[in-house]
């Protein structure tokens, strides 16, 4: 081996001594740093048990349970004696102590016990009440031959039953098919918000001389709830300007709701022949 081999083998043993230095010392470094929490110990639940005695017997006759081998411990005395003593104290009679400047030829005086008189209950059976007679049932007490308003019947009034010439509940060939009842029949109601966010919170009837039709006006409303009247919509029977001046003078009258900023809402006008 020459100086050379010898020199890498110094230096190799020399590197790792220092690396080996450097572990051990890392790891003892680390062994201070962690520590390890300790567990603290679990507390066990009370559990809220009934001891049973069940004798210490392997077989069972029917019998009381044995109890387990051992002497019983003594029972308490229990205070008779000193319940007995206080019930006589109590019945003696208090004793009269003489005076001490009474006189000699006076004679003794004696306490006597008043007798207390407890009151008698009355005893007088209170009266029972009579029962309150009970109201007939309304009875019908007529002829009872009727035939009734029966739907085979005819009563003459409303022409129902088999009567060939009744007439029914009469209605007017020009009127409503929703609408009940004669002449002049029923009519359509007011202005309807067909589209839109906004609602129609105040409007009055109006009558005109316009053919009867079915108008979609489009209204620009403003904040405030006042509309104006900006064209036909779609679905409108008719597009004469009649029609447009009469919307738009009905709708002074009209108040929609109050809003923070403008829309536009689509309204259906009935305009009927008066």
């Amino acid at each position: 081996m020459n100086a050379i081999d010898k020199a890498f083998e110094s230096e190799k043993n020399r590197k790792a001594l220092i690396y080996t230095i450097i572990v051990c010392a890392g790891l003892l470094l680390l062994f201070f740093i962690i520590k390890w929490k300790n567990v603290p110990p679990s507390i066990p639940i009370v559990q809220d048990l009934i001891e049973i005695n069940l004798g210490n017997n392997e077989e069972g006759f029917g019998e009381k349970q044995p109890l387990i081998k051992g002497e019983m411990k003594p029972t308490p005395d229990e205070p008779v004696a000193s319940q007995q003593a206080a019930a006589p104290q109590q019945q003696e009679e208090e004793k009269v102590q003489p005076e001490d400047n009474a006189e000699p030829d006076a004679a003794p005086v004696t306490k006597t016990n008043k007798a207390t008189v407890k009151p008698k209950a009355n005893t007088t059976p209170s009266p029972t009440p009579a029962p309150k007679p009970q109201k007939p049932k309304i009875t019908y007490n007529g002829p009872g031959n009727g035939k009734g308003n029966n739907a085979t019947e005819d009563n003459g009034y409303r022409y129902q039953g088999n009567n060939p010439n009744g007439k029914g509940d009469a209605g007017d060939p020009g009127g409503d098919k929703d609408s009940y009842g004669n002449t002049p029949g029923g009519k359509k109601g007011g202005p309807k918000i067909i589209s839109g966010n906004r609602k129609i919170i105040r409007y009055y009837s109006f009558t005109g001389n316009l053919p009867k039709a079915s108008i979609m006006a489009s209204i620009k409303v403003s904040p405030a709830g006042t509309g104006s009247f900006m064209g036909f919509a779609k679905g409108s029977t008719s597009r004469n300007q009649e029609y447009a001046t009469a919307i738009s003078n009905y709708l002074r009258n009209m108040q929609f709701d109050k809003s923070p900023e403008e829309s536009t809402v689509v309204v259906q006008f009935n305009f009927n022949y008066q």
